[in-house]
């Protein structure tokens, strides 16, 4: 008796249930790990920005100042604190609040699709580093205050149960947190 190798009809139906019950529990365990990820990523990003800063003020002895920007080359003139859009770091030599010529240290381009990131405090235009390490920021109208303290938010499309909070304090450092009481992403 000859038997031809191949699949019974059975065989192939029972294939692919298993195969769609294993997608159904795995993918959305997949698509969690990877903005989990994706979120740590972001979070040691921006400290790591902020670090380079402070570190950089005290190397160099001048103010150094991280501005909200959309094109990478100039500061953004709202006070709105929507800093997704992305950053410029550098040494304000003149103390004009702008990146000039030779100033720039590092740009940052628009975060991850999903990703937002809104500042609370003194921090919704710039945050800037005096060379003893101090943080100082802007007020209402965006000119220079004392301490430059607040929290940056970063929130996925999960919502604030996930999101991270990195909190600067006056003394100019920093720390991420999760989800407090009050917390709120866009």
């Amino acid at each position: 008796m000859n038997r031809s190798a191949g699949f019974t009809l059975i065989e192939l139906i029972v294939t692919v249930m298993l195969a769609a019950i294993v997608l159904t529990i795995g993918v959305p365990s997949f698509r969690t790990a990877i903005l989990n990820s994706t979120r740590v990523a972001q979070t040691n990003e921006i400290v790591g920005f902020l670090n380079l800063a402070r570190s950089e003020a005290a190397k160099s002895g001048v103010r150094v100042i991280i501005c909200r920007s959309t094109n990478g080359a100039t500061c953004t003139d709202d006070i709105t604190g929507v800093w997704e859009n992305g950053w410029i770091v550098f040494v304000d030599r003149n103390q004009n609040n702008i990146p000039d010529n030779g100033e720039v240290i590092k740009v940052q381009g628009a975060l991850t699709q999903n990703f937002t990131l809104r500042a609370s405090g003194t921090l919704t235009k710039w945050i800037g580093y005096l060379p003893n390490g101090v943080s100082i920021g802007n007020n209402a109208d965006g000119t220079a205050t004392g301490l430059g303290t607040g929290t940056l938010n970063l929130c996925d499309s999960r919502g604030v149960d996930q999101a991270r909070f990195i909190v600067l304090s006056s003394t100019g450092r920093v720390r991420v947190r999760e989800k407090q009481t009050g917390d709120a992403c866009p």
